[in-house]
């Protein structure tokens, strides 16, 4: 009886935590080889990434620090999308202007769980 009465609030604590995750949908605005980059940084896919970056014959160093998505480093957008395998791997690669300074912030969960919980990202890059 005392496992089922810890159990529970567990396994609702659990829920809440996951009710307020945004799953977000990364739309290429072309097919060039630094807007998949962005595409594959923001959606966490750490192998894809890591791929483009060997399959373009530059260094991870430097599309770390010349590569912008959306006015954003490429560390910068995987950071503001939750992607933090990708963000690990670029900012281990990037200048500090082109890292987040992380801070921490308090959301209101109520008001996260009545918003839509799928957002489409358009994607849109700048090379310097």
């Amino acid at each position: 009886m005392k496992a089922r009465i810890i159990l529970i609030p567990a396994l609702l604590l659990g829920l809440t935590a996951t009710a307020g995750a945004t799953e977000y949908r990364f739309i290429a605005a072309d097919n060039s080889p630094e807007t998949l980059m962005c595409v594959a940084a923001g959606s966490n896919k750490l192998t894809k990434l890591r791929m483009q970056i060997t399959e373009s014959n530059a260094s991870a160093r430097y599309h770390a620090n010349s590569i912008r998505c959306n006015d954003k480093s490429i560390a910068q957008f995987a950071y503001a999308y939750g992607a933090d395998k990708a963000y690990d791997y670029l900012a281990s690669h990037s200048r500090d202007k082109n890292r987040v300074i992380e801070s921490v912030t308090i959301k209101d969960l109520s008001a996260a769980a009545s918003q839509n919980s799928d957002e489409i990202v358009y994607v849109q890059v700048s090379s310097r």
